[in-house]
């Protein structure tokens, strides 16, 4: 845990635990200890060093152990209920006290990141239940009400209205580059601006409506009882220019605006959880569009946007849910197709979205701060699988890591890295840290000491995306690069477009004569291949090699030592793909198409552009850079444009999926009913695309 939130964490409960017998801890999902306050001598005769870092449960067997086990998995599953029993605890000594006890969910919460738990004798008053009820509800930083405390309010004012013209809208607003200010600024002062947003707001709203802080940099409003949306709206604007003027933080004149996403209650949705989904629809696409504004909820808001909020809250939960994974991809050296290292990259299985692009949810990790722990997770993992690929004896390759500047500039970075890989028993000189020139761009003095310091362990580091900013000559000049990998969109065109060969031969000599080495990355056919051979390039990565593998596949070329380019390169082909003679499209199709229904959700969301590339009686392919479930239980609906002006609508489900190349994928849909005549609207559509040709 951070040490300053662990500072304000005992600041904020000195008072309550003064005089106490109870003993308050902060507990990992698996039961790891991460604080708990003194009074834990007193009561069970170990003091907190003793404790901290360990197991909860080692206090208890059997039945106890069991008991607390399901009350975890109750919290997890339902963050905004509180759980409570009552067991026998040994102390030190030996002798057993009953307790009861009290869970609540705090893993949303930037200051806590725990699970709470509350020890009391059984005896002890009702106040200190008050207390714990109190915490669990309310944001520790600003005092105001947070996202359990939000769910409930809205459980309660969606619950049964006797007034049919009742109305509230539900306001979701977003510090816009915030994550910035932390960047530049640190957590303190980004903490002291969290607080003066949260009391312009409270100063604005009044007493009389409910504001709470949702998470990090985000905010919840609502406004009940106006009569018309325009009157909404107004409200929106008003808030909007309360960040018209700049915050004074410490030494620093902030200028900062706010995103707004509003949902209305009943007109949008009468269930709280879509009422908030709605809203973080809204917000979502109100930045998208140029943020310092506000959006209300309409039906045309498309799969992405609604994907992307999905994504941002499912993300926080994907580590203890078992989600993520990791892949690699081969660094090979071309003249040999020896393997010199590989590079780890994660993905997402979403249980609904199925795999999910680094591209997609990288982005909200680094907005939401949650990078840290998908780095630490990730770090972690690499270690566990080179270790064993070692104590297997495979060949000592390299394994490079991705670091965003988030991460980068996190205080103690480097000695949290070291500290990980020292609890697995490595040497670091494993491991190879890839950056982008942001790092350097926002705090050089910071980036040559900590490079210095990776650099003295033996981490190698890595300029990834090589070519593409503004300055990346001077950083070689500036600090000590080991590696340099030249971006992909060069070697894309090397072969077709004199610019970037020229580039690319340029900086493969400036490498050399630099003594730095260099990998080419997208390497995806023969003759890229070719050309980088004879420009005497050293190294590169591509999917003419290998595509990204799982950890299992990967040992097969390690086992090998090499990995050769694949000889005839293709999309590979698909088992269940339809077996029906399909009508290929001289043309372009653009159909519009939507997810009209999804297990467990009940969606209002509009439409997102496809392109068919065939068609049949009994289905149709098309192209779309959306990464979509694929699941009969998932029903699209494709709108398709007529000749005579009309719109022909068929639904279908997705049966197969295959990336075409990176962030494009091909889908395979099957209709839900098959045409039994001439008339019906599928068979129209096939005598359709039949006309194409004539």
């Amino acid at each position: 845990m951070h040490p300053d939130i662990t500072n304000k964490i005992q600041n904020n409960f000195q008072e309550l635990l003064k005089h106490s017998s109870d003993v308050y801890e902060i507990v990992s999902p698996d039961f790891t200890i991460l604080w708990i306050d003194a009074a834990v001598e007193k009561i069970i005769g170990f003091n907190p060093e003793e404790r901290i870092g360990k197991n909860a449960l080692e206090f208890f067997e059997g039945d106890q152990k069991r008991e607390l086990i399901r009350k975890m998995d109750a919290v997890l599953e339902n963050p905004e209920e509180v759980a409570w029993g009552e067991l026998v605890l040994t102390d030190k000594s030996g002798k057993n006290n009953r307790f009861t006890y009290t869970m609540a969910n705090q893993l949303e919460e930037p200051s806590v990141r725990g699970i709470l738990i509350l020890w009391q004798y059984v005896s002890e008053s009702e106040e200190k239940q008050k207390a714990i009820e109190y915490i669990a509800n309310h944001d520790e930083l600003t005092g105001l009400p947070n996202r359990i405390y939000l769910s409930k309010k809205l459980k309660e004012m969606c619950g049964e209205q006797n007034d049919p013209n009742y109305t509230f809208a539900l306001i979701m607003l977003d510090i816009d580059g915030f994550r910035y200010v932390n960047d530049a600024l640190g957590y303190q002062l980004g903490d002291q601006l969290i607080v003066q947003v949260s009391q312009r707001l409270k100063d604005f709203l009044g007493r009389d409506v409910f504001l709470c802080r949702y998470s990090g940099d985000q905010f919840a409003i609502i406004l009940q009882n106006l009569k018309e949306t325009w009157e909404y709206e107004q409200a929106a604007k008003k808030i909007t220019s309360l960040f018209n003027e700049a915050f004074k933080v410490d030494l620093y004149e902030l200028d900062v605006t706010a995103s707004l996403g509003i949902s209305l209650y009943p007109h949008d949705e009468k269930d709280p959880g879509m009422l908030i989904n709605y809203a973080n629809i809204s917000l979502l696409r109100s930045k998208h569009e140029g943020k310092n504004r506000y959006k209300f909820y309409s039906t045309d808001i498309g799969i992405q946007a609604y994907k992307q909020v999905v994504l941002r809250n499912d993300l926080l939960k994907a580590i203890e849910r078992n989600q993520l994974r990791l892949y690699y991809q081969a660094l090979v050296k071309l003249d040999s197709s020896d393997i010199l290292a590989a590079e780890a990259l994660i993905r997402w299985d979403h249980p609904e979205w199925g795999t999910v692009s680094p591209n997609e949810f990288i982005p909200i990790a680094e907005e939401t701060g949650f990078i840290i722990n998908l780095g630490n997770w990730m770090l972690r993992e690499v270690c566990c699988n080179y270790k064993r690929w070692m104590e297997q004896g495979m060949p000592p390759i390299k394994i490079s890591v991705n670091y965003s500047g988030i991460q980068f500039y996190e205080r103690n970075f480097t000695e949290n890295i070291l500290n990980i890989i020292w609890e697995h028993g490595l040497d670091p000189g494993f491991l190879i840290m890839e950056i982008t020139e942001s790092v350097f761009m926002k705090n050089p003095e910071k980036a040559i000491i900590d490079i210095k310091s990776l650099q003295e362990n033996g981490i190698q580091v890595a300029l990834d995306d090589f070519g593409t900013g503004f300055s990346s000559l001077s950083y070689l000049n500036s600090f000590n690069i080991d590696i340099l990998k030249i971006d992909r969109s060069f070697i894309k065109n090397i072969t077709v477009d004199n610019s970037s060969s020229i580039i690319t031969r340029s900086v493969i000599d400036l490498a050399q004569e630099l003594k730095i080495k260099l990998v080419a990355e997208g390497i995806e056919n023969w003759e890229q291949l070719a050309c980088l051979k004879e420009m005497n390039c050293y190294s590169g990565q591509g999917f003419i090699f290998n595509k990204p593998m799982p950890a299992e596949e990967f040992e097969k070329l390690l086992v090998a030592e090499k990995c050769q380019p694949v000889l005839h390169p293709g999309p590979k082909k698909v088992s269940n793909k339809r077996k029906f003679v399909r009508v290929k499209i001289p043309k372009v199709l653009e159909a519009d198409m939507c997810i009209v229904e999804q297990p467990g959700l009940k969606l209002k969301i509009g439409n997102m552009k496809v392109k068919v590339k065939n068609i049949n009686a009994n289905g149709l392919c098309f192209v779309s850079p959306a990464r979509l479930p694929v699941n009969k239980s998932v029903t699209l609906k494709f709108q398709i444009g007529l000749k005579d002006g009309g719109k022909a609508n068929i639904h279908g489900y997705p049966v197969w999926i295959q990336e075409t190349e990176e962030n494009l994928y091909e889908y395979g849909v099957e209709f839900e009913h098959a045409p039994s005549k001439k008339t019906d609207l599928a068979a129209a559509l096939y005598c359709l695309c039949k006309e194409m040709y004539s």
